[in-house]
């Protein structure tokens, strides 16, 4: 380990009256603008009170207490041991680290990497080191002592059972009781699930304790979660973790479950068919696995709200089958699952900033297409009725009687912006797949979520011109086709707070 200061103030030996106390941290070379977002970001992820006050995590008390930082290096070494008292909180600047449980360490429990935290367990809650903690090769931290931490950081504002919970931790040190975690953390999870939505707290109680195995299982590194080609009579529910979607040895997507969990194998789930891809463990996953018996099971148990979803559900995959062409389906269908398409809506600018359920219901309602070159991907007729179009292969351009209007790339999300001409169609510049939906499936979905926002582009102040409709994240608008509503943060905002319960951190 090789410690050194990337600020002056509390991690500092040096005195005197031009000592390294008062430097503001942009004096300091060491202490980049990214390293410094990290620190706040990590602070502000804390179970810790927020707000202007003295006592609370802001701005100054960041600007404060990022000056205790040291910067510290690993090489194949460990850096917590379980059991220990603990000795601060470490945020990831570089490389990874893991977390493993066993005196041997051989089971790793997660990967921590850049941006992720890990320390705070032990610090905060004033507990033993819950695991250990390793560099598996060359790591950079930012460390704050734990004497610091406790110094110039408020008290904790959460127990610690629903920080693991919200942290989605596993417990190795008995501080918590294991059973009730489980099971918290499973409910928390369900709950964020869109084909569950609409099932009560009762009902996904009741599914949980169906389960024949363990509620949350660990799959190392490396594992095989699901085959292609074998049969679909469970989803996997991604709780934490990254996984590859795989069609033989290509790989279509790597799908990362973060605030939100990432249900895999529902399309062949409800549809009775054979599973599309093979999916496997990139990092340690927390994994739920529901078998078709426990749905069924629970609907029939809970038949006013659980058994009414269901059938939504099950409804809803009926039109999506109904509406396919099947041979684009033969030959694109791994590629063409439903928590790929998620993640591709989800990239795109204008749904970037809308829930997940709402990514649901517009990807559950969309078709997927192939369109040769010179094609029309719009006709004159769809584009009259705002059909709309995400690109997940190729690249498209608008064109009306006076030419060119504007293009399209892959990953773009087509919106029929107010200041496109009456007439106009889209046509394919090569080879490229879409799925398209309806303008009108799309204010289906704001509709279930009235407090969701569109990221759709304001036309230029500078030149009348559009802002190429593909919703740029500059100049976003949030008022969804409806009146204008105030956006949702300051423009101007020096620096992002996250949402609490982030991804990362453990220990």
């Amino acid at each position: 380990m090789r410690p050194q200061s990337i600020m002056g103030g509390g991690a500092s030996t040096q005195t005197g009256s031009s000592g390294t106390n008062n430097r503001n941290r942009n004096q300091n070379s060491d202490l980049t603008e990214q390293i410094y977002q990290l620190i706040s970001r990590c602070l502000y992820s804390l179970p810790l009170p927020q707000g202007s006050g003295s006592q609370a995590v802001n701005d100054a008390l960041i600007e404060r207490v990022t000056k205790y930082f040291t910067k510290v290096e690993f090489e194949d070494a460990e850096i917590l041991k379980r059991g220990e008292p603990a000795k601060g909180i470490f945020v990831v600047i570089e490389g990874l680290v893991e977390v493993v449980s066993d005196e041997d360490n051989k089971i790793v429990l997660a990967s921590v990497s850049e941006g992720d935290f890990f320390g705070e367990v032990s610090t905060l809650f004033n507990v033993p080191s819950s695991a250990t903690v390793r560099s598996p090769g060359r790591t950079t931290l930012a460390a704050l002592k734990a004497e610091d931490a406790r110094k110039l950081l408020p008290s904790t504002q959460t127990n610690l059972l629903d920080w693991y919970i919200q942290r989605k931790y596993f417990d190795t040190n008995a501080a918590v009781d294991k059973i009730k975690l489980s099971r918290k953390k499973g409910l928390a999870a369900l709950k964020q699930v869109p084909m569950l939505q609409g099932w009560s707290d009762d009902s996904l109680k009741s599914l949980i304790l169906s389960l024949e195995t363990d509620i949350i299982i660990l799959y190392p590194s490396r594992a095989a979660i699901l085959f292609k080609d074998d049969p679909s009579e469970e989803v996997f529910i991604l709780v934490k973790g990254k996984v590859d979607v795989l069609d033989g040895k290509a790989r279509l997507a790597t799908l990362q479950a973060g605030k939100s969990p990432i249900c895999l194998g529902e399309e062949g789930l409800m549809i009775s068919g054979s599973r599309k891809t093979t999916i496997r463990a990139q990092t340690p996953c927390q994994i739920m696995i529901i078998k078709r018996w426990n749905f069924q099971r629970t609907s029939n148990e809970f038949i006013d709200d659980a058994g009414r979803a269901w059938e939504e559900t099950q409804d809803r995959w009926k039109q999506q089958i109904a509406q396919r062409d099947r041979n684009l389906y033969n030959k694109f269908g791994a590629f063409l699952q439903i928590e790929i398409l998620m993640k591709k809506f989800r990239q795109s600018a204008l749904f970037s900033d809308c829930p997940v359920g709402l990514i649901y219901l517009v990807a559950m309602a969309s078709t997927g297409e192939e369109h040769a070159t010179g094609k029309p991907i719009l006709t004159e007729d769809e584009y009259e009725v705002k059909m709309l179009f995400l690109i997940l292969r190729g690249s498209a351009h608008m064109i009306s009687d006076d030419g060119t209007v504007d293009s399209f790339q892959k990953g773009d999300a087509f919106w029929n912006l107010a200041w496109y001409p009456r007439k106009a169609w889209v046509r394919a510049k090569e080879q490229t797949i879409i799925v398209k939906f309806s303008e009108s499936s799309v204010r289906a979905a704001l509709g279930e979520y009235p407090d969701a926002k569109l990221n759709i582009p304001q036309r230029s102040a500078h030149d009348g011109t559009a802002n190429n409709g593909r919703a740029s994240n500059n100049g976003r608008a949030s008022n969804n086709g409806r009146a204008s509503r105030p956006q949702s943060r300051p423009q101007n905002r020096p620096r992002s707070r996250p949402q609490r319960g982030s991804e990362a951190g453990t220990s």
